[in-house]
């Protein structure tokens, strides 16, 4: 006899209409063991999300989770997640799996958790306007900061001009997406001189130059982003990115106007293919 796929329900008929689908009917939730956790040292627009699954039963199960589905942290003063890619995944008889999987914050100005163990729990209200976004960041393959930033202003009704970061094109694109959702208008593109939205505006116009330098040495080429963090762990600004670092030993400089951004703590931090490889903690008082 051959064995039926099944895609499992998260939580019921409340998630239909974001995506999934139940192939057998006489198959449960109670099929499969589902759990999410944060993962230690992503930022909170890459893989910062584990899930971890184990089938229960005896049959081939497969589980699915669309782009825009929505997470609530099990602490309040955390941010609240959205998956922004389209997880499919198959579990053999009694299998378990762990699996990384692409997210963003939802909530600007609550805590990321670090390296602190979270867990998520499925929040069940759907947002159209979210899915719709992060079903083109699934597509385009946009896990940015300047995806995360369309992300918080979608939700949280910021800014247009709050998309920013060093792909202009994706910036203008992520502009347009939100715009057209939410009825708004356009906003200008960035001077040359404006230094919080443009990421190539001169040296000359940062007015208190706060920053250092990180080095290494790849044998391979490695994706690399250094980004400015607060002390709740949240995205303030990307510093330096580039997404195919060449082999060899490089120092890279990273610095920030004093005047724009003035908290009295930063944490500046390197990633490495998603991962944080180095922190260096800005105490400005």
């Amino acid at each position: 006899m051959k064995t039926i796929s099944k895609i499992i329900l998260l939580i019921g008929v409340a998630l239909m209409g974001m995506g999934f689908a139940q192939k057998n009917k006489s198959s449960g939730a109670q099929d499969v063991s589902v759990q999410f956790v944060n993962k230690a040292g992503a930022s909170h627009y890459g893989k910062c999300v584990v899930l971890k699954l184990e089938n229960k039963s005896e049959k081939k199960l497969d589980y699915a989770i669309p782009a825009g589905f929505q997470l609530q942290a099990s602490e309040p003063k955390y941010q609240n997640l959205v998956v922004t890619e389209n997880v499919f995944v198959s579990l053999m008889p009694r299998e378990k799996k762990e699996i990384p999987i692409f997210a963003m914050c939802t909530e600007h100005h609550d805590a990321a958790p670090g390296s602190y163990l979270l867990s998520y729990t499925p929040l069940a209200k759907e947002n159209k306007h979210l899915n719709e976004l992060c079903e083109l960041i699934a597509k385009e393959k946009w896990h940015t900061s300047e995806a995360q930033h369309a992300v918080w202003c979608l939700v949280e009704n910021e800014s247009l001009e709050n998309i920013a970061g060093f792909d202009t094109s994706v910036v203008r694109k992520l502009q347009h997406k939100v715009a057209t959702l939410t009825n708004q208008k356009m906003p200008a593109p960035p001077t040359k001189s404006d230094y919080k939205r443009n990421y190539y505006a001169s040296p000359t116009v940062i007015k208190t130059k706060v920053g250092g330098s990180y080095s290494f040495n790849f044998s391979h080429p490695k994706s690399v982003q250094i980004a400015m963090f607060n002390k709740q762990n949240v995205l303030v600004r990307e510093l330096y990115k580039n997404e195919q670092e060449a082999p060899g030993r490089k120092t890279i400089n990273y610095a920030f106007d004093a005047t724009v951004y003035t908290e009295p703590i930063y944490y500046m931090r390197m990633f490495v293919d998603g991962e944080k490889r180095l922190e260096t903690k800005m105490d400005l008082n």
